[in-house]
């Protein structure tokens, strides 16, 4: 399927697709440049991985004549000059036969910024999902990125909703904060009244415009208590720390809030993530997050990582005043095509 816009190549200068057999090593470099500062332990671990699969480039020449609907993962653009990489963009479909596409990596060497590459580079991902009769694109830009954002603003992409990652370095007890009345902390039942308390409090959380993009799922808040209990077995054994899960339930028997707790296995760090109904913003923040730092403080030093929506004020206050920091903000934006 021929794109017009691939004329813009001259010889080893200017627009191509991706090639996975051969390319892979160079944007792996391309990308740990353009996101020097931004990379964290997963992304490194990405960059890792695909400069593996480039010192294998032979054996990867197949994927360089598969159909998206077989290669999903590994479709993109780069822009040459003089035969080196100098930009690049990935162009992925969601899911087999979806018409949701993501574009991810927009990256430009800093030598080559301000010519108009990543334009050409997000014109040609553009043109290649309207070809492949994809209904709408999405991406994510950090908050601050200015340059990017003015440029997905220019054609055509709107704003969705940000998400916040935050992180601590390690888990330090502090003095118990206690709930507010009318409130009581229990651990989650793992049955399907729960889930359900869960779902309709999500409902009452998310953005409307974050669910009328991505609808919230029943299945999504399911917490298998076989599978929960099997994960802590294993976990116990191994010396970890075992998962938990609670609820804030209301004196009305509504959720008011929920929390899970992941100590960290191997070398990954910890993990906490807390929804609270905005009729308790304000109110359960200091008790949650008090409650996860105590719980992972018995096990080894490591990093804490949570992420909340940008909307949630009171959670990033919060937050940043138990001695978190933020690493970046994220913000979603979608073009309907």
């Amino acid at each position: 399927m021929a794109i017009t816009i691939w004329s813009k190549r001259t010889g080893d200068n200017g627009l191509r697709p991706l090639k996975p057999s051969r390319d892979l090593g160079d944007v792996a470099a391309l990308i740990e440049e353009a996101f020097a500062d931004e990379l964290d332990r997963s992304g490194r671990s990405a960059l890792r991985e695909m400069r593996w699969m480039g010192r294998w480039g032979f054996l990867l020449g197949w994927l360089d004549y598969l159909s998206p609907d077989v290669n999903t993962n590994l479709n993109g653009f780069v822009w040459l000059d003089n035969g080196c990489i100098v930009g690049n963009t990935t162009v992925s479909r969601n899911a087999s036969g979806s018409g949701q596409w993501f574009i991810s990596n927009v990256a430009v060497a800093k030598t080559h910024r301000r010519q108009g590459i990543a334009h050409q580079l997000m014109a040609a991902a553009l043109e290649y999902v309207k070809e492949m009769r994809g209904a709408s694109v999405s991406l994510q830009v950090r908050k601050g990125n200015d340059p990017a954002i003015h440029l997905y603003e220019a054609v055509g992409f709107r704003y969705i909703s940000a998400t916040t990652f935050f992180y601590q370095k390690r888990a330090d007890r502090k003095p118990v904060a206690p709930f507010p009345p009318g409130v009581t902390l229990r651990d989650h039942h793992l049955d399907w009244a729960d889930a359900q308390s869960a779902y309709k409090l999500a409902g009452s959380t998310v953005l409307p415009a974050h669910q009328k993009e991505r609808p919230l799922r029943r299945s999504a808040f399911r917490l298998s208590g076989g599978e929960v209990h099997l994960a802590n077995f294993w976990r116990t054994l191994a010396g970890f720390g075992r998962q938990k899960h609670l609820v804030v339930e209301s004196q009305a028997g509504t959720f008011a809030a929920t929390l899970s707790i992941e100590p960290g296995t191997w070398r990954a760090d910890h993990k906490v993530r807390f929804m609270v109904h905005p009729a308790w913003w304000g109110k359960l923040e200091q008790p949650l997050i008090r409650y996860a730092i105590n719980y992972l403080a018995h096990y080894p030093a490591r990093p804490v990582k949570c992420r909340q929506a940008e909307e949630h004020q009171a959670a990033t206050e919060t937050l940043l005043a138990e001695g978190f920091k933020i690493r970046h903000t994220l913000c979603w934006m979608k073009l309907t095509l």
